[in-house]
């Protein structure tokens, strides 16, 4: 370790002087720039006052803007839902059973859409057979209680066939119920990987 008394910083701080006197009287100067800000502001305040009014303005017109053009983006929505709405192919009370109302998802969904469900339901029954028994039961309940909602949103439908929110709460039933029935056959291939290993 190096000795304190050798250090070439040590020794250049002790050459230097321990007080410095001001080469001349520095507070006059120091006085009249503090004084000096409060003259301006005084003499600026008009324009800062205008300029704080162009900001304000400003912010103004942009608030309006956002607001005009959130409220044509809403307006523009509603209207292109109410289209489609109305372009849906309205069902009457007799073309809809009570259990499955397959006449107005045969009209709105086509032959195709029945055909899948089939297929569907017969692979979910192939492939339910291999679970435990207490996902079974889970997966039984399930496909119950959305067939049982969709049976309950039909019979209001039926008193409310061209109410867009019932036909699309149907809709969005049925796709709950095809992901149930296709989740059952990516279940169990999971089951067979992870039993495999």
């Amino acid at each position: 370790m190096s000795d304190p008394k050798r250090d070439p910083l040590d020794a250049a701080l002790a050459r230097l002087p321990r007080e410095v006197q001001p080469s001349r009287d520095l507070w006059p100067a120091i006085e009249a720039q503090l004084s000096e800000p409060a003259d301006e502001e005084v003499r600026a305040s008009p324009r800062r006052r205008m300029s704080v009014g162009w900001m304000q303005l400003a912010a103004g017109v942009l608030i309006l803007v956002a607001t005009a053009a959130t409220t044509y983006v809403l307006t523009r929505e509603s209207m292109t839902k109410e289209m489609v709405a109305t372009t849906l192919p309205q069902v009457s009370p007799t073309q809809m059973p009570a259990a499955v109302p397959t006449a107005y998802v045969s009209q709105v969904l086509g032959a195709g859409y029945l055909d899948a469900r089939k297929q569907l339901e017969a692979t979910y029954r192939e492939k339910i057979a291999a679970l435990p028994p207490g996902t079974r039961a889970k997966l039984e309940r399930d496909l119950a209680d959305l067939r049982r909602a969709a049976t309950e949103v039909a019979n209001t439908l039926e008193q409310h066939p061209s109410d867009p929110l019932l036909q699309e709460l149907l809709m969005s039933t049925y796709q709950s119920e095809l992901d149930l029935l296709s989740g059952v056959g990516e279940m169990t291939t999971a089951t067979s990987v992870r039993t495999d290993l």
